[in-house]
């Protein structure tokens, strides 16, 4: 009898796992593996072939050019997708475009920015997607140093184009997605540059042409980066790279066709272009939130059941300051975040919502939260992390390796390796990076060593063989007989009840040499606080020689962001030179009510 009730106890556990790897794809996803090979505009041909007329990107409104394809298409499947795309390539193609012309898109965050892409790529374009954020007279220099020759804008970006200044000797052609319109184009622009409405070319029913095949080392995109240290670098990213980031995002997402997620992502990043290739190829459906509005988010959420939720770090923020009790997140499977590490508050008040385990089985509420830290150059995440509902260890901790990712090392200033437990430079290698700036060789030259490329982050190893992101180097706050990392310190700043977000940066004080201080943004409804005061609480938390020598409380709307979202602490460092600097004519000591401050915040993130 024993013998039967364990064959039947041991039949259960089996019948069990297989339905969990049915829940997480396993098989599908590792069947795909072998179509994660270039040329990459094949998913969309065998997507279409498989899975046809079948829904798998919507939108929250329509593209503003759709109407030349499909009046009001919110709705994209395979077929349609292919066909767009094939409609566009033939219209970017009779701009008597060559072989590896960069074609940049600078318009507002959409789905199109992905088909452009595509279409560029499949005449032998490299697609350089530039976020809509960057200011106009940013994008006209980061199109002069690329060389794009043509370049894809809708009305806004034009504008902004054009009041910047004098177009680069490269640029030859605009297509504009909803027509030049009566905008005041100066003879400048005029004289040197095509102008051309998107509908237009379309409508000319221009014959399709034969799609490029692309080896591993052809260059597919241009991606640029956040910009934290300055202008952004045009970072060159080839077929195979690409194809081995896509390899890497199938092995690790655990998600199958009965997942439906949703995206708050910039459309002009690397990651995105990677995600919708896994949903053609994997048949996932998706909802791409073009606006970031956090409330559309959370009641799409609902209304949806949405499971999985992938979003950049401060848009995480934007959604926690949004959260309610009445907001009901019990459908979610998976957070999903990656660039900078997201933060333990972030995580911890999530994870607790949701269905993981109860789609699994496991009659507990909860969810995971997937923490990958990354950057454009790397590909993939390098590094990966998942939070439970369980999980009590944070401390900036980033997790390890990725799998499919590339190989890591933690070395000193002179190359080589640091003991496990010692800060040093994350350094990468694998054939997922990137191939080099577009016209700043010198730069990967200057932190490559034997192959092995330095990412600009500091980090340990923890005795569970876990790493800990400290800090960027530039970042890195150097006292005369002290090194303050600034990551773990605004980790605990963060757990302060009152704190919605902060930046902690180098300071110079009267003594002369720097010290950590921080720009704070408080929580709605929290109490009226003067900077003193919080000073004084959050000091008390910090080891002594890490401990701040000034704070400021300022609205969030006044940190000032980049393109990605991420806090620019070069700008801080400008605005606050010295702990006896002031902002927006307050000394540090002024007390702050934040209530009305704070809901004014969450008002402008709901945006």
């Amino acid at each position: 009898m024993i013998a039967i009730a364990l064959a039947c106890a041991c039949a259960l556990v089996l019948v069990w796992l297989v339905f969990v790897l049915r829940e997480f794809g396993l098989v599908h996803r590792l069947a795909s593996l072998r179509c994660a090979k270039p040329p990459l505009g094949a998913i969309l041909e065998k997507a279409a072939a498989q899975y046809g007329d079948q829904t798998i990107v919507e939108l929250d409104e329509p593209l503003d050019w759709a109407d030349s394809l499909e009046p009001s298409r919110t709705a994209w499947s395979a077929t349609m997708t292919l066909d767009a795309v094939h409609r566009l390539s033939a219209a970017i193609a009779s701009l008597s475009l060559s072989a590896n012309d960069r074609v940049a898109i600078y318009k507002r965050n959409a789905f199109d920015i992905f088909l452009f892409s595509v279409a560029a790529n499949r005449v032998g374009g490299i697609a350089a997607p530039i976020n809509a954020n960057l200011d106009g007279a940013t994008a006209l220099a980061y199109l002069d140093r690329i060389g794009a020759s043509i370049a894809i804008v809708d009305r806004a970006s034009l504008i902004r184009l054009v009041e910047a200044g004098a177009p680069g000797k490269a640029l030859r052609a605009l297509i504009v997605t909803c027509g030049v319109g009566d905008a005041c184009i100066p003879a400048s622009w005029a004289h040197s540059v095509r102008f051309c409405s998107l509908d237009e070319l379309l409508s000319a029913e221009v014959p399709d042409v034969k799609a490029v095949v692309h080896g591993d080392d052809d260059p597919l995109y241009i991606f640029h980066t956040s910009g934290t240290t300055g202008v952004p670098k045009g970072v060159i990213v080839c077929a195979g790279g690409m194809a081995q980031s896509l390899r890497s995002v199938l092995l690790f997402n655990l998600v199958s066709t009965r997942d439906f997620a949703y995206f708050a992502l910039p459309l002009n990043h690397q990651v995105s272009h990677l995600y919708f290739y896994a949903l053609f190829l994997l048949r996932v459906r998706a909802m791409v939130g073009a606006h970031f509005d956090v409330n559309h988010a959370l009641e799409t959420i609902k209304a949806r059941r949405i499971t999985v939720f992938f979003a950049f770090p401060v848009t995480y923020t934007r959604l926690l300051a949004a959260l309610t009790p009445k907001h009901d997140l019990s459908s979610i499977r998976i957070w999903g975040t990656t660039a900078d590490a997201s933060h333990e508050i972030h995580q911890r008040t999530l994870v607790k919502h949701g269905s993981f385990f109860r789609r699994i089985g496991i009659p507990l509420d909860g969810s995971l939260f997937i923490d990958g830290l990354g950057s454009t150059e790397v590909g993939i995440a390098a590094l990966l992390r998942i939070v439970t509902p369980w999980t009590r260890t944070f401390g900036r901790r980033v997790g390890r390796p990725t799998p499919g990712g590339p190989k890591i090392k933690v070395v000193d200033e002179t190359g080589r390796d640091v003991v496990r437990g010692t800060p040093g430079r994350l350094m990468i290698k694998g054939p997922c990076m990137f191939r080099g700036y577009w016209n700043a060789h010198d730069l990967l030259v200057q932190s490559t060593r034997n192959g092995w490329w330095f990412t600009g982050d500091i980090v340990c190893r923890a005795k569970g063989g876990e790493f800990i992101h400290l800090d960027r180097e530039v970042d890195v706050v150097r006292g005369p007989h002290h090194v303050t990392y600034t990551l773990p310190v605004e980790e605990v700043i963060l757990n302060h009840p009152a704190v919605l977000d902060v930046s902690v940066f180098g300071v110079r004080v009267p003594a002369g040499h720097q010290a950590p201080a921080a720009l704070v943004a408080l929580r709605a409804g929290s109490a009226p606080y003067c900077a003193a005061a919080l000073l004084a609480e959050i000091n008390t938390c910090l080891p002594v020689e890490d401990r701040l020598a000034q704070l400021w409380i300022e609205p969030w709307s006044v940190f000032p962001l980049g393109a990605t979202g991420k806090t620019l602490r070069r700008k801080l460092r400008e605005r606050f030179p010295s702990s006896t600097s002031t902002f927006a004519g307050k000394t540090s000591t002024d007390a702050v009510s934040v209530r009305g401050q704070a809901d004014a915040d969450v008002a402008e993130m709901s945006q």
